[in-house]
């Protein structure tokens, strides 16, 4: 076995919080004798500025942080670096991002177990938890509830015409026979620690994130105007009909289109209700007069009645839909609602508990909940404990 993938799968051991002490002195051995390539250097250099001064005590990251200035020093020219997201499929191929975070993951480790640095706090893991998956409940309009779940497939329901079933990809479809009433309303519902993807018979694709809830028409080909109902987060992509707009309430938010791929986060729990456009054209209205268009890269807040608009990196607000958490540009609190809904866990705050947090890093949704939790870690002003399906926040 070539010594990088060696090294890379002891990484990931210790992301899944299996790594010993001896181990862990290895991985910190290879990166104390080995020279660092000028692109992972200069990658190191910047996540550095800004970094605790703290972690510049422990002689590991002295003596790594010594030999960075050097590599750095001679070359004239700094790569430009591309920035990959932690911990997804290719990452084992190009580690060079995980190997900043093994730096000071084990610097962490010893600064917890042994220096005791950070606070009297140290984090403890007592069990991990599985993330989300596929699965919802579909409500048909007779009041029957069917449990959908990432095994079924085939025919889930047929009536009246209307033909639902769960493709192989793992997606719910509506199919409405010609001349078919198709009359009522359908509610499909994840749970936390759920998600999932539906076909509407007009061709509307809609993924919903966890903890989240769609209302829709079973027939849409009568009426004059589409509308939906969204309590939580879905991503929409639209299907185009000039003479038939598409309306999504969420609250007391009303969202027009004609044809669109956007992203809405209506959940309860959130200051502020976000809708994000990646392509096409809405519109937002509020009851009392209020309106806002949006243009693709463009996010509108709405907190309190009052509609914000601002430019944003649309990609970065549909980071679940591509199966990817990203810790960035959002506050501390919110992203842990998040954590909390995915992987249906109850988040508590212990009173040392940082009220905000500059995190960063990109991390595949597929992962335990430790893993996630220990990128958080990185950066040495939080720690948490792990008791069945509770988890403690502390400094």
């Amino acid at each position: 076995m070539e010594k990088s993938t060696y090294i890379s799968r002891l990484y990931q051991k210790y992301l899944d919080n299996a790594c010993n002490l001896q181990e862990l002195q290895e991985l910190l051995q290879h990166f104390e004798q080995t020279a660092p390539d000028p692109v992972l250097s200069g990658m190191i250099r910047n996540e550095l500025e800004g970094l605790d001064e703290r972690y510049a005590a422990l002689p590991q990251v002295r003596t790594i942080l010594s030999r960075l200035d050097e590599s750095i020093s001679t070359n004239v020219m700094r790569p430009k670096i591309k920035r990959m997201p932690l911990f997804s499929g290719n990452v084992l191929k190009y580690w060079s991002a995980a190997a900043l975070f093994l730096i000071f993951s084990i610097a962490l480790y010893y600064s917890n177990e042994h220096l005791n640095i950070f606070g009297r706090y140290a984090s403890e893991y007592k069990n991990d938890v599985a993330p989300g998956k596929d699965q919802a409940y579909l409500t048909l309009a007779n009041g029957k509830k069917i449990l959908l779940t990432d095994s079924l497939e085939g025919t889930v329901a047929a009536e009246s015409g209307l033909l639902i079933s769960k493709t192989a990809k793992g997606q719910l479809r509506y199919q409405i026979a010609r001349g078919a009433s198709g009359d009522g309303y359908n509610t499909i519902s994840t749970p936390r620690g759920g998600h999932y993807e539906v076909l509407l018979a007009d061709g509307t694709l809609v993924y919903l994130n966890a903890a989240s809830s769609l209302r829709f028409p079973v027939n849409f080909a009568q009426a004059a105007e589409r509308r939906v109902t969204l309590d939580g987060e879905g991503y929409f992509e639209v299907a185009h009909r000039d003479a038939q707009p598409f309306y999504v309430q969420s609250g007391k938010q009303l969202l027009r289109v004609l044809g669109t791929h956007f992203n809405l986060n209506a959940y309860a729990d959130e200051a502020a209700v976000k809708t994000t456009l990646l392509q096409g054209s809405v519109s937002i209205n509020y009851p009392d007069g209020k309106q806002a268009v949006l243009k693709p890269g463009q996010q509108s807040h709405i907190v309190e009645g009052q509609i914000r608009v601002d430019q944003v990196d649309a990609a970065s607000a549909i980071d679940w839909q591509r199966g990817e958490m990203n810790l960035k540009d959002e506050d501390f609190q919110s992203t842990m609602r998040k954590i909390a809904r995915w992987y249906d866990v109850e988040v508590v705050f212990d009173e040392t508990a940082p009220a905000d947090l500059t995190l960063g890093g990109l991390v595949s949704r597929d992962k335990n909940l430790i893993a996630v939790l220990k990128v958080m870690e990185l950066t040495g002003k939080v720690h948490f404990k792990v008791e069945g399906r509770r988890v403690t926040v502390m400094r």
